[in-house]
């Protein structure tokens, strides 16, 4: 692999060999070396990372850093995926973005992962803003693009220590006066760095890069390995991929070559096989043969071989296809470009968890068309405890939100108590129903539960007699306060509980139904085991699944978020829920399971293998609670959260709060 390490280590060897035998000839080779490639071994030597220095310049609308030097223009865009496709699932959607992309001799592509923010970079010699305009529209398919203000180096020059450095081979004249001339060179390739370039801050900048000449062509290894090794680069915190056009003209070169060659020849043998694949991906897939360069914060042990070196951050800024490593455009699957995603900021966030590389995974609350969700789960993977703790974020976190939930087996308690809710016993308290007894949706709902021709409060005491209840109070609610409805009473009577779940949501869905429009989000209703809700629920000649209080769940959601409040529906199954309220929610939170429990989901969210590997594969929190137990980490959940209005997937590990679990104050 030519890479500027080994220029550095040329000229050191020159330097050493004419200093110890004091040639004419090796003294000649030393000074050529220190003049030729004297740059790249003070690049090398400097102690801390540098990168060239960059001006902010402006062309035809679009901002730009310009290194004067080698005449580079940067331009870059904040970018966020608008689909979540790893490895080889993103296989067709990379080629296809490649293609589209159409990049000339001289242009390149960087896509930078700094943190949590996601980046894209062009980098031409020859910018005109009319291709920059179809650059970003061609991007603008793929990205939620922001134009970003150009990236510019510290002010901090390379020390002038660098001078000494550069004296160094002076000191040697005297027993090759050769040295002097490569004292000299290297003097002026100091000075060339002190001017041109800057100390890059340390915690920004890439200190490792690939060093593979040439990639595998197999399809089949491509294939098994591009998800294993997106995973590994998606864990750095830092990560980037560089990549040019290679022309064709370059690969039926190297065609000729291989079959000129005598065939005896093993490693002929070997050259010709690898090329047969090549051809075999570039006629059978489209592929485009491309250049590539990976950069990263620490070494990876990929195909790429990502490895430690002085100079990643210079080739970073200083793309060059003589550095970079021969590949097809469907090996950019090796690295995580489209996954996850997020909306571009807005307002008030909930902190879900973190990604499978270790990244924060934030809703924007404000962002999302509607709050509306819906979390799945088999019993045991940690659904009330996950919502308990996200419940418990907002309401810390947010205070004009308010959170109530119908909590039909008494799970919320301790978070009632550690977010000071007010907690009511159903049926025994109850909200004052007469504010909705003449709501035809009340009648519907009587109708359903056959109780059709009763006043609405003597149905619910009639409904509470019949599961041992015999008390009944009307209390009403705060109207901006958190509140917990609890029917543990009712947990052996599922036809009660039924009952019950439906009236508390439409006496909420009802009483907020009749406040003025906001926009903004202002409670949050939680419905624990949801698939009460659908008790009575027929199934119409379209297929729909109808009652009243999923009739009264659909028209909210497709109100979106104009009525200031969200309903979340909390189920065991997908089937639970009816699969239009599904598809309209702003995001759905699937944790794991069998793949039994996890088949219909599969086919409403649209998950693929790799989905489904993750989440049958993941830990119970009561597992994860027993390492916490032993001195590790607090225990999670494990899932896949699925975000509108993209198709923005996330693999989640949510942390659970621990004192959720724990029993409320007076609770035996």
């Amino acid at each position: 692999m030519r890479r500027p390490n080994i220029y550095a280590y040329a000229t050191i060897a020159a330097l050493a060999s004419a200093s110890l035998v004091p040639d004419p000839l090796l003294a000649a080779l030393a000074a050529l070396s220190a003049a030729v490639w004297g740059e790249w071994l003070l690049l090398w030597a400097y102690p801390r990372p540098l990168e060239p220095y960059r001006e902010r310049v402006e062309i035809g609308g679009f901002k730009a850093a310009y290194d004067p030097r080698r005449g580079l223009y940067h331009f870059f865009w904040r970018a966020e995926p608008n689909r979540s496709e790893l490895g080889a699932s993103a296989v067709p959607t990379l080629h296809e973005l490649y293609a589209q992309l159409s990049l000339r001799p001289g242009e390149y592509i960087a896509v930078i992962q700094h943190g949590a923010e996601r980046y894209i970079r062009f980098t031409t010699r020859n910018p005109d803003a009319r291709r920059l305009e179809g650059l970003e529209a061609v991007l603008g398919l793929y990205f939620i693009l922001r134009r970003d203000a150009p990236w510019l180096p510290p002010r901090i020059r390379p020390s002038r220590a660098l001078y000494l450095i550069a004296a160094l081979p002076a000191l040697l004249a005297a027993r090759n006066p050769g040295m002097l001339l490569a004292a000299l060179a290297l003097l002026y390739r100091a000075h060339a760095v002190i001017k041109w370039y800057r100390e890059a801050v340390p915690d920004l900048a890439f200190t490792t890069v690939s060093t593979k000449r040439e990639l595998g062509t197999s399809r089949q290894v491509l294939e098994t390995l591009a998800g294993a090794e997106a995973a590994a680069a998606g864990r750095m915190d830092r990560w980037a991929v560089v990549l040019a056009p290679r022309p064709e003209s370059q690969v039926e070169r190297e065609f000729g070559r291989a079959y000129e060659s005598p065939a005896e020849r093993k490693g002929v043998v070997i050259r010709l096989h690898r090329t047969s694949q090549l051809l075999e991906r570039m006629i059978k897939y489209d592929e485009r043969p491309i250049y590539l360069q990976a950069f990263g914060d620490r070494e990876l042990a990929t195909q790429l071989e990502i490895k430690r070196s002085r100079l990643a951050n210079v080739l970073l800024w200083l793309p060059s296809e003589t550095y970079m490593t021969k590949a097809l455009s469907c090996d950019l699957a090796r690295f995580p470009v489209l996954y996850g995603g997020k909306l571009i900021d807005v307002g008030r966030k909930l902190l879900v968890g973190h990604d499978r590389f270790g990244r924060p995974v934030e809703i924007d609350l404000d962002a999302m068309p509607t709050a509306h969700a819906v979390v799945l789960g088999p019993s045991g993977m940690g659904k009330s405890w996950a919502v308990a703790t996200l419940l418990r974020r907002i309401a810390e976190q947010h205070k004009d939100i308010s959170v109530v939930v119908i909590d039909p087996h008494g799970d919320y308690s301790k978070l009632a108590e550690l977010i000071g809710a007010s907690v009511y016993e159903v049926p025994r308290q109850l909200p004052p129903l007469d504010t909705i007894k003449g709501s035809r949706y009340a009648h519907a709902l009587l109708e359903e539960f056959g109780l059709a021709g009763e006043e609405l409060e003597d149905a619910a005491a009639l409904v509470a007699r019949d599961a041992g209840v015999n008390d009944i109070t009307f209390v009403t609610p705060p109207a901006d306060s958190h509140v917990v409805y609890e029917l543990r009473v009712l947990r052996g009577d599922a036809h009660a509980q039924a009952f019950f779940v439906s009236l508390l949501l439409l006496w909420h869905l009802s009483a907020y139904g009749r406040r003025p429009p906001a926009e903004r989000l202002e409670r949050i209703i939680v419905v624990d085991e949801a698939a009460l809700l659908a008790h009575t629920a027929r199934v119409s000649e379209t297929g729909l699944v109808i009652n009243v209080p999923l009739n009264l769940i659909r028209q909210y959601s497709m109100g979106g978020r104009k009525y200031g409040f969200a309903v979340w529906l909390v189920a065991q199954l997908a089937r639970h829920v009816p699969e239009d309220i599904i598809e309209n929610a702003g995001f759905v939170l699937q944790l794991g399971g069998t793949r039994r429990a996890l088949r219909r989901s599969a086919e409403i969210l649209l998950l693929d293998r790799h989905d489904l590997e993750y989440l049958r594969s993941a830990a119970t929190p009561r597992e994860t609670a027993s390492s916490q137990r032993e001195g590790g980490p607090r225990p999670y959940a494990a899932g896949i959260l699925y975000m509108s209005p993209r198709d923005i997937v996330y693999h989640v590990r949510i942390p659970l709060d621990p004192e959720l679990k724990e029993a409320p104050a007076g609770v035996p």
